[in-house]
């Protein structure tokens, strides 16, 4: 197949993305055939617009309703595109998905072989990179636009807790538990982000279970259907919420479009030294951008100066200063 049209592919997606991260350069294209064979490929030319109709799909491509649905549940099955009902008509509605973290999650989390998961981590660790020169290139014109108000698409779910010594005393986790309780569609995914860590020779030093990332109402129907999740009941969803919190993660939840008006589809666990959105802090890709609450306390007059709360701060927000923990609230993510 013709290079161009592996070329108008990776413009199409990243362009649909809206990032100006994202670079439809030789790493896309490279990912994007790692991903996808050549049918579906040309299919996707058909995306001029990020969201498309069945019947609009149709008009398009002149294919029958059988190889249509055939086509499109391949992509799906690849994470490459995601349906969803218009919240207005109900009218079922084919989203081309972001590159990052929208295709790199199922992609990554999908059964498959060892080598090819290796290989995409690669692929989706050389975007980052990618993505970290163009911004320290261009730091000044990058800055402006993270400067501008946007509003934040997570927001952290506090554990509403002292810090507890010994560790293995049960940490409560009350907000999380009350997001779990509002759906009856649960999906526990491994996460994509331990797993890239572990796949690039870099496992994770915070948690020993990876199956750690919970998705809610149609996108976890979506990944279940799919054979990136599993069902799970709410019991089970709590076990996870409480084995996180017992090795120090932060409960994160993603809502539907990026919009913390509306319901939660995702409840992540993450840790300082495998989350992608941490990770992307640290590297100098992006500023952690996240809505909270809540303000960590230190009480001082109970502080040993053990330094305990600054090793599992994962924002790096606690110092010991003569001996007492100090908190720095513009930091601090709760």
């Amino acid at each position: 197949m013709s290079e161009k049209v592996w070329q108008k592919v990776a413009k199409i997606i990243v362009k649909a993305s809206g990032n100006p991260l994202f670079q439809a350069n030789d790493t896309m294209i490279k990912l994007f055939k790692t991903l996808l064979n050549e049918k579906q490929a040309k299919f996707l030319l058909n995306f001029r617009k990020p969201i498309l109709t069945f019947a609009k799909l149709k008009e398009k491509t002149g294919m029958e309703d059988r190889d249509l649905k055939t086509m499109l549940n391949s992509l799906m099955d690849e994470g490459i595109i995601f349906d969803m009902p218009n919240e207005v008509s109900d009218i079922m509605e084919y989203h081309l998905l972001k590159p990052i973290p929208d295709i790199w999650e199922p992609s990554l989390v999908k059964k498959g072989t060892t080598e090819k998961r290796k290989k995409l981590a690669k692929i989706y660790d050389k975007i980052l990179e990618e993505a970290r020169e163009l911004v320290q290139k261009n730091y000044e014109t990058m800055s402006s636009l993270f400067e501008k108000e946007v509003p934040a698409y997570t927001r952290i779910v506090p554990i509403d807790t002292e810090l507890i010594i010994p560790q293995e005393e049960t940490l409560p986790f009350y907000e999380a538990s009350k997001i779990v309780d509002r759906y009856d569609i649960i999906a526990l995914s491994r996460c994509p982000c331990k797993f890239q860590k572990e796949l690039l020779g870099d496992p994770c030093k915070t948690a020993t279970d990876p199956f750690r990332c919970l998705h809610f109402g149609h996108l976890g129907r979506w990944f279940i259907e799919h054979g990136f999740a599993k069902p799970i009941s709410k019991e089970e969803a709590k076990k996870v919420l409480i084995e996180a919190e017992n090795d120090g993660l932060v409960h994160k939840a993603f809502h539907h479009d990026q919009n913390l008006d509306k319901e939660e589809n995702t409840l992540c666990n993450c840790c300082k030294c495998c989350c992608i959105i941490f990770q992307s802090y640290y590297r100098g890709i992006a500023p952690f951008h996240t809505k909270t609450s809540y303000i960590a306390e230190n009480d001082e007059k109970k502080c040993i100066g053990c330094g305990t709360c600054v090793e599992k701060c994962p924002i790096e927000a606690i110092a010991l200063i003569n001996g007492k923990a100090h908190n720095d609230d513009n930091k601090c993510i709760g």
